[in-house]
């Protein structure tokens, strides 16, 4: 985990910064060299999706190493040098706009509407390693993740801000019939980019209401597996004395669990219920692969003087699952890691993430999300 000085799109940047200074204009920058820098960035954001899913799927339980800090410490790193080259390339862009014809302005516009969004994910993706570690490192390491997470949020309404400028130096291609289409597109992607960030203000602020006691309120997870099929069960208690209103439950991979619970002294408990769901390995055939996954639980409690609202985490839960249903694959070797669908992130139009949308699709199938995590090949 400890973090490297050098990294290649930043060096890359570096060199084409330098044969800026020394032919003493940019020109050395063609749309070209922007566009394999583009795909440095893409290439980089895969990678880090690739390390989250072997994150998320491990328990990294080990009191002795302090695992969880470390490891959140080395995806915040990640997600800072992700920005950082983010902000290289709108630089070198707006430095060479003048340069650049429509078509490239457009082509480089979307590639990097696209990146943006792919810089959300992985800041979501962030958010919810912190969220599901949050409450096994020390106070003094909870507000250093804190404030940095806050400062990629800050850092992320900036680029927010670049995007919607290069929209307004581009604003007159809505009077061209032939690119109508793609001016909505545009209005479409800042439209769901502005979205997302509302999420993940969302997400910062539970984490600022959440407790790592059981003073107010308490949330335990647990699965049971009978015939391939498993059933994951979710117990909410009030803390001694305590009146809670609104309690919601939200499951990291499954979605929203429950929600409008009550608890107080005639009620202390809710127990509910989510599946059964078959889980699979996505992403290899013939393989066993670990499913992990862990919930949330927000409620508002009422006192005399007013109510506030108070979250918790629950344990992480992981189930190691054997999927042998597929024939033989051809290739010999099947290494660990997810492959990220290109196919979810189309032009300049918003569309949801693997993730979401399977999330989205099994909780009204009532089946499992397609998430494989971790595979390994069984000889």
């Amino acid at each position: 985990m400890k973090r490297k000085g050098d990294w290649t799109a930043t060096l890359f940047i570096g060199i084409l910064v330098v044969a800026c200074a020394l032919a003493g204009s940019c020109h050395a920058a063609t749309y070209e060299s922007m566009k394999s820098y583009e795909d440095l960035l893409r290439s980089q954001t895969v990678l880090i999706g690739s390390f989250e899913n072997l994150l998320k799927n491990s328990t990294l339980a080990d009191s002795g190493y302090n695992y969880q800090y470390q490891f959140l410490d080395s995806f915040d790193d990640l997600a800072d040098r992700q920005q950082q080259g983010l902000a290289s390339f709108e630089d070198l862009v707006s430095y060479n706009w003048s340069t650049l014809s429509d078509e490239e302005k457009i082509s480089l516009t979307e590639s990097f509407e696209d990146l943006i969004r792919r810089e959300a994910m992985v800041l979501s993706s962030n958010e919810d390693l912190l969220k599901r570690g949050y409450c096994n490192v020390s106070p003094s390491q909870k507000q250093e993740l804190l404030d940095r997470f806050e400062a990629r949020l800050k850092y992320e309404v900036v680029l927010y801000t670049k995007f919607e400028d290069w929209l307004h130096f581009q604003q007159t291609i809505e009077n061209d019939g032939e690119l109508k289409e793609t001016w909505i597109g545009f209005l479409g992607s800042y439209e769901d980019l502005i979205r997302r960030q509302a999420n993940l203000l969302a997400s910062f602020e539970m984490l600022l209401k959440t407790r790592c006691d059981t003073e107010y309120l308490s949330l335990t997870k647990s699965s049971d597996t009978d015939s391939g099929e498993t059933t994951y069960t979710y117990i909410v208690t009030q803390g001694t004395g305590i009146t809670l209103q609104n309690v919601t439950i939200t499951d990291s991979i499954l979605g929203l669990v429950a929600e409008n619970i009550d608890l107080d002294d005639a009620n202390p408990s809710y127990t509910t219920s989510k599946g059964p769901y078959s889980l699979e390995c996505a992403d290899c055939n013939n393989c066993t692969c670990n499913v992990c996954n862990f919930a949330t639980a927000c409620g508002e409690v009422v006192t005399a003087n007013g109510n506030f609202t108070v979250c918790v985490v629950s344990n992480q839960v992981c189930e190691i699952v054997d999927d042998f249903s597929d024939p033989e694959p051809e290739l010999e070797d099947i290494h660990p890691g997810i492959d990220i669908d290109e196919s979810v992130i189309q032009g300049g139009a918003a569309s949801q993430g693997t993730d979401e949308v399977d999330a989205d699709n099994a909780g009204k199938a009532g089946q499992k999300p397609r998430i494989c995590p971790t595979c390994s090949r069984n000889k």
